[in-house]
C-alpha cells in the first residue's frame, strides 16, 4: 500500500455529507473487503479503478466491475474486491435519505450491491466525471452536497410515520415491540411492514435486530479501545445484557448470523492495531480489520443521535 489519503468535509459544508469521506489509496494487490451489516446505505462514487462486486443472491443483478455502487441495508456480510488505485467518495446515508435520493423501493436494494448506473443511468457516469474534474476535495464536497440536495428535493418523500418508527427502533436499539409501533400509528402490523420495507429495505423486525447488533458492536468496540492490547476478553455477558439480548448465547447466535464469527473474534478484530498503531476499525473507510478481512463501519452512533425523539409508546 503506497499511499492513503482520507478527507472529510468541514462542519460548514457537511449538510448531507455528515457521514462522508474522500479517499485515495493504491493497493499492491487485490483486497477482499467484507462489511458487516450496517444501518446505513453505502454509496461509493469512484473515479479510480473499479470495485468488483459478486452477482446478486436473488439473480436480480449480475456481478463484475463497477465504477460506482450502492450497498443497501444488509442482514448478512456483503463482499467486494478492490485493487489498484481506489479513488473517490464514500457516503453512508440513512435509508430514508437514500430512498429520496435514489427514488426506488428500498427492498430492491436490501442485501444487494448494485452499480449506481443501474439506478441513475448515464447520470451516474456524468456525475462521477464532474467530481473527478472538480480538482480538490473541498470543491468535490460542495458539488456532492449540491447534487444530493437537488436530487432528494425532487425525490419521493418518506412517510412521517415510517420515519417515526425508524427513529423509535434506533433510539431503543431495537428494544421496542413491532406490534407496539403499529398500534401507536393506528396501522396493522402488515401495513407497517409493507411501508417500512418500501422506504427502509428490511422488515421492522430485521431492523430491530440490526440496531441491537450495532449496539453490541459499539460496546465491544468501546471495550476494545479501553483494553487496547490487553489479552483479557470483554465481558460478553454484560455486553449481551446491555445490548438487549436475552443472554450471551443469544448474542453469539446473532454475531454468527451478522458477522459470521464469534463475539470474541469480533472484539479481537476491533482491538487489533494497524501499522500506525491506531484501531483499524477507525481508520480509512476502505481499510479492513484483521479478522477475515472484515470491515466494521465507524459511522455516528444512531442511538445517541436519535435520543432527542422522545415519542411515547
Amino acid at each position: 500500500m503506497e499511499e492513503i489519503v482520507c478527507r472529510r468535509p468541514g462542519a460548514a459544508s457537511a449538510g448531507y455529507l455528515w457521514d462522508c469521506s474522500g479517499y485515495r489509496e493504491r493497493l499492491a494487490g487485490t483486497l477482499r473487503r467484507r462489511e458487516v451489516p450496517s444501518s446505513r446505505v453505502t454509496l461509493v462514487i469512484a473515479f479510480g479503478d473499479p470495485v468488483v462486486v459478486p452477482p446478486s443472491r436473488g439473480g436480480r443483478h449480475g456481478g463484475g466491475p463497477r465504477a460506482s455502487l450502492v450497498i443497501g441495508l444488509h442482514d448478512r456480510l456483503s463482499e467486494t474486491r478492490i485493487a489498484g488505485l481506489q479513488h473517490g467518495l464514500l457516503l453512508r446515508l440513512p435509508p430514508l435519505t437514500a430512498y429520496s435520493l435514489l427514488g426506488v423501493p428500498m427492498h430492491l436494494l436490501c442485501n444487494e450491491v448494485v452499480g449506481l448506473g443501474a439506478l441513475l443511468g448515464p447520470e451516474a457516469d456524468r456525475f462521477a466525471e464532474r467530481l473527478a474534474e472538480a480538482g480538490d476535495w473541498s470543491r468535490r464536497f460542495a458539488v456532492l452536497a449540491d447534487a444530493l440536495a437537488a436530487r432528494t428535493a425532487r425525490g419521493p418523500r418518506p412517510d412521517p410515520a415510517v420515519a417515526w418508527a425508524w427513529r423509535r427502533l434506533a433510539a431503543t436499539a431495537g428494544a421496542v415491540r413491532i406490534g407496539a409501533l403499529a398500534d401507536h400509528l393506528g396501522w396493522s402490523r402488515r401495513h407497517l411492514v409493507r411501508r417500512f420495507r418500501e422506504q427502509i429495505g428490511p422488515s421492522p423486525k430485521t431492523a430491530a435486530r440490526l440496531f441491537r447488533f450495532e449496539r453490541a458492536t459499539d460496546l465491544l468496540r468501546s471495550t476494545a479501545l479501553l483494553r487496547g492490547r490487553a489479552p483479557a476478553p470483554p465481558p460478553l455477558a454484560a455486553v449481551a445484557a446491555e445490548a438487549g439480548y436475552a443472554d450471551q448465547a443469544h448474542l453469539s447466535r446473532e454475531a454468527r448470523a451478522f458477522a459470521q464469527c464469534t463475539p470474541r473474534a469480533l472484539a479481537a478484530a476491533l482491538a487489533t492495531p494497524d501499522r500506525a498503531g491506531t484501531i483499524a476499525a477507525r481508520s480509512h473507510s476502505f481499510k479492513p480489520v484483521t479478522f477475515v478481512d472484515a470491515y466494521v463501519p465507524a459511522h455516528d452512533d444512531p442511538y445517541r443521535s436519535a435520543q432527542s425523539h422522545r415519542d411515547p409508546i
